[in-house]
């Protein structure tokens, strides 16, 4: 009779006392983002072996025990519950995987997505550690560093502005009378009626019957309209078919090209015509473009235009002002082909005979080819892939990590994509405050991944991950505590009662 129950009733107190601190510490951190809870576990002591009549052979050791010790500690990593966030950088991840956070060269990782860009452009969680993740530069991921937003000089995230290289125009050209004539060239009256010394107005208002302008931008992200302007052309003998002119062309004063600049001719960027069947569907075109020298205004300076790879004609253009911008166009009525047959030497060539219009070989109409069909003429699609300098407008996460900028000229961009990193053994990892785990010989170092991928979890844009403590469960753990405590303590005061006798018997 010693002193051994005091000391295992001491061993049963201390460490329900421990499990209650950690039953503390998890719901303390019941509201915490990102916060994961732990189990206490307990284990027996080295229990002590005892000399007794029985035979150990036959009917086993005779052991008692030495109390109760904190066997371990481990944390649960399950999801916890999801929560809005009030910015596109608050993440949460759904399934495995850690951010990666850095600061001096510490390394820390966290399930905690709380993120803000510094005014430095670098993401950050609250407690001034880099996100780490992969820039995106052209579209191709960069090596895994800081995530940092591409500021310029002046502190502002922009995209360069892109040249016009492609303009497609769908249109139906409705009922139209041939508003400008030429008796020497009848394809070419439009051509004739342009006045480029007339800014306001290079070609009169009832010098066409339909005009359709679009909006394109040179070299220097300055913008500029340009117009198409149709006709119909009277044509004897044909057969059937339909005909219209058509010249595309800009303001005169933003016109820099040497030798147009100024003149009658500028602003007039290409002439041609488009012929059509029976059932006003386009089966073939022309189109022609100032040669470089001569005189601008003389359709023997305006050659068969170029056909480029994408199968339509283009022309180039440059723009006036102090640093001039530079454009070359195709222009697409959605008519494609391999090259010109029967091409003349110039559009003065071409003259009132129909027969002499080049023809577009190997001619194909796409389904949103220019039709002419009568009614009203109206313009059914247009576009261009020109911008203007873009400015960021608002910024999107997607489940893969990749942040996405939106711009004010309308293009989107991947910036950079967030990793996450998954661990062999993640019960080895450390939990060093602030949300944060470290990496240790126990846990392996953090594997890299994409999210969503094969063991790695998906990430969500504006949102938090609560903590995963089951307020219920840790109060009926608080419960089962307190009742061992109890019994424990119990123990301790029945043995100092029974010390208290054995005192007592030798007075």
């Amino acid at each position: 009779m010693g002193l051994s129950a005091l000391y295992i009733g001491a061993t049963g107190m201390k460490t329900h006392g421990s499990g209650m601190q950690n039953i503390g510490n998890n719901l303390a951190n019941v509201n915490t983002v990102g916060y994961k809870n732990t189990d206490i576990h307990f284990s027996t002591l080295l229990g002590q072996t005892l000399t007794t009549a029985s035979n150990p052979l036959t009917v086993g050791f005779s052991q008692r025990g030495q109390g109760v010790g904190v066997g371990a500690v481990l944390t649960d990593y399950r999801n916890g519950g999801f929560m809005d966030g009030s910015a596109t950088t608050d993440l949460a991840i759904s399934g495995k995987g850690f951010f990666r956070v850095e600061q001096a060269g510490e390394v820390r990782y966290t399930r905690a997505g709380n993120f803000r860009f510094d005014r430095n452009g670098f993401l950050v969680d609250p407690n001034g550690y880099r996100v780490q993740g992969k820039a995106i530069v052209n579209g191709a991921a960069q090596a895994t560093g800081d995530i940092l937003l591409p500021l310029d000089a002046n502190g502002e995230i922009t995209v360069p502005s892109r040249a016009t290289s492609s303009v497609v125009m769908g249109m139906n050209l409705g009922t139209m009378t041939d508003a400008s004539t030429s008796t020497a060239n009848p394809f070419f009256g439009l051509f004739e009626a342009w006045n480029g010394t007339d800014a306001d107005s290079p070609l009169a208002k009832g010098a066409y019957g339909y005009d359709n302008t679009i909006r394109v931008y040179d070299s220097e992200g300055n913008g500029h309209d340009l117009t198409v302007s149709l006709d119909r052309v009277t044509v004897s003998n044909a057969s059937g078919k339909s005909y219209y002119e058509f010249v595309v062309g800009t303001d005169p004063q933003a016109d820099g090209r040497p030798g147009v600049a100024g003149t009658s001719g500028a602003g007039l960027l290409m002439t041609g015509t488009l012929t059509f069947n029976a059932a006003g569907e386009l089966e073939d075109m022309t189109a022609f473009t100032y040669g470089g020298s001569g005189d601008p205004r003389d359709l023997a300076n305006w050659t068969p235009a170029a056909i480029g790879e994408s199968g339509v004609p283009g022309f180039a253009m440059t723009f006036a002002g102090d640093t001039p911008g530079t454009a070359d166009i195709s222009l697409s009525f959605g008519l494609t082909g391999t090259g010109w047959t029967a091409a003349p030497a110039s559009a003065a060539d071409v003259g009132h005979d129909k027969t002499l219009l080049p023809g577009l070989a190997d001619a194909r109409a796409g389904s949103f080819a220019t039709t002419a069909r009568g009614a009203t003429s109206t313009t059914v699609y247009q576009t261009q892939d020109g911008t203007p300098v873009g400015w960021l407008m608002n910024l999107q996460v997607d489940d893969a990590g990749t942040m996405i900028g939106y711009f004010s000229n309308g293009v989107h961009e991947e910036l950079a994509q967030v990793s996450l990193y998954t661990f062999v053994n993640e019960w080895g990892l450390r939990r060093e405050g602030g949300n944060h785990f470290s990496a240790t010989s126990a846990s392996g170092e953090g594997v890299e991944g994409v999210a969503g991928t094969l063991n790695y979890g998906r990430i969500a844009q504006n949102t938090l991950e609560g903590s995963n403590v089951d307020m219920a469960e840790e109060f009926t753990k608080m419960i089962i505590t307190e009742r061992g405590f109890q019994a424990n303590s119990k123990v301790v005061t029945t043995q100092d009662q029974i010390l208290q006798v054995l005192y007592q018997l030798k007075k």
